[in-house]
């Protein structure tokens, strides 16, 4: 009895040893995953730093309006644009007028900095039937002197891209 338990002790002692030993190499595999991982970690972490730079760049409220004055070209409103409530035409749904309503003055109002000019023949506008609004003459739109392409967003970044690392600003290099 006591043979059959001593290679059954022996039998079981190898068992757990080698349990063991596989047990200490997974440890080991997924302690190296983790550095692995947190390594990832940091670099994901640097580039959101570089992207929110580059967007805090991007959206400065100088640039923005730049841009928006070069490719929107808009314009600033100004007080002649603002109209009574009374002289805009009513909203007809479905082709209903809205009850006890008669039907409003078409006021000449101002044409937008970006719409194309009009022709001679349709700036002559009517007067208006509200006699506290008064035409505003359509202007030519001066032609626009040719000029370089617009860059695109991504040459755009790029160039800040390029100024960071001229500078140091972007970060560790990888």
């Amino acid at each position: 009895m006591s043979r059959g338990l001593s290679v059954f002790a022996l039998l079981l002692l190898a068992v757990v040893s080698f349990g063991l030993y596989q047990l200490s190499y997974e440890v080991q595999r997924l302690k190296d995953e983790l550095i692995e991982l947190n390594r990832a970690l940091g670099q994901e972490r640097e580039t959101i730093g570089v992207l929110q730079a580059e967007w805090s760049y991007l959206t400065r409220p100088e640039y923005l309006q730049g841009k928006a004055e070069r490719l929107l070209e808009m314009r600033p409103a100004a007080a002649k644009d603002i109209v009574a409530i009374e002289a805009l035409p009513w909203r007809q749904d479905r082709g209903q007028e809205q009850p006890g309503a008669s039907p409003a003055p078409q006021p000449a109002l101002p044409p937008m900095a970006a719409a194309p000019a009009v022709p001679p023949a349709l700036a002559a506008v009517p007067a208006p039937r509200n006699p506290g609004i008064t035409p505003v003459p359509v202007a030519a739109k001066p032609a626009r002197p040719a000029a370089a392409p617009v860059a695109s967003f991504d040459d755009e970044v790029a160039a800040v891209l390029g100024a960071m690392q001229r500078t140091g600003g972007a970060g560790r290099a990888q």
